[in-house]
């Protein structure tokens, strides 16, 4: 996975809660596999790659009214924004924020996944076989739902990791000790047959969140 770059000479004059909310949407969009982080015009929040990025939240069908909303940052010379625009484009991104917390979306975020972490090491992060794995990144057989959950949880915490690390460092952070898990390394903390609503996984998360806006120096 490409790390995301936010260009914001590349985009329209917004304030900075929206540009901040904007290079979310496309972290978590490019770690779900929902936009290539490779293409130079996805990794910025572009009038073209926001254009990009929305038509495959809705071919998706992630996102409904929010992604309309976010019409005025489609216009590459758009003017600064009047107080209500502003609170629709927040609203929007905020809309659009949570829906991907909620989506899975297992056939693209397979690829993405695989390409980050290797078949081995994450069919043991999600706790399948290399076999099933396989079959259900190949749409042989469809991902079950728990599956589903540890995958999409999982695309999350590299989004929230992708500002500071690199693949190779996102596959460290996994295996390496830290002194807020008492000692333990992430693997350890989530165990096995984890679930995504599970004390072990909600501690994790917390710690990858912390490294969202890529403050290396929290991690």
């Amino acid at each position: 996975m490409s790390k995301i770059r936010y260009v914001s000479e590349a985009a329209p004059p917004w304030g900075t809660p929206i540009d901040l909310a904007l290079a979310d949407l496309y972290a978590r969009s490019a770690a779900m596999g929902l936009v290539d982080a490779r293409h130079a015009g996805a990794t910025s929040p572009d009038a073209p790659g926001l254009s990009r990025l929305l038509k495959s939240l809705q071919q998706h069908g992630i996102g409904g009214d929010g992604v309309r909303t976010l019409a005025p940052l489609l216009r590459a010379q758009a003017a600064t924004p009047d107080a209500d625009t502003e609170r629709a484009l927040a609203q929007g991104l905020q809309r659009l924020a949570e829906a991907l917390e909620d989506s899975a979306a297992p056939a693209a975020e397979w690829p993405a996944m695989r390409a980050v972490f290797g078949d081995e090491l994450l069919g043991e992060l999600l706790a399948v076989s290399p076999a099933s794995l396989r079959r259900y990144a190949g749409q042989e057989r469809a991902t079950p739902q728990e599956v589903a959950e540890r995958l999409h949880w999982l695309a999350l915490v590299v989004a929230d990791l992708a500002g500071a690390y690199n693949d190779f460092g996102m596959r460290r952070w996994f295996e390496r000790p830290r002194s807020q898990l008492g000692g333990k390394n992430p693997r350890q903390v989530l165990g096995r047959r984890w679930s995504v609503d599970g004390e072990g996984a909600l501690r994790v998360r917390t710690l990858a969140s912390v490294l969202r806006g890529a403050n290396p120096l929290a991690a």
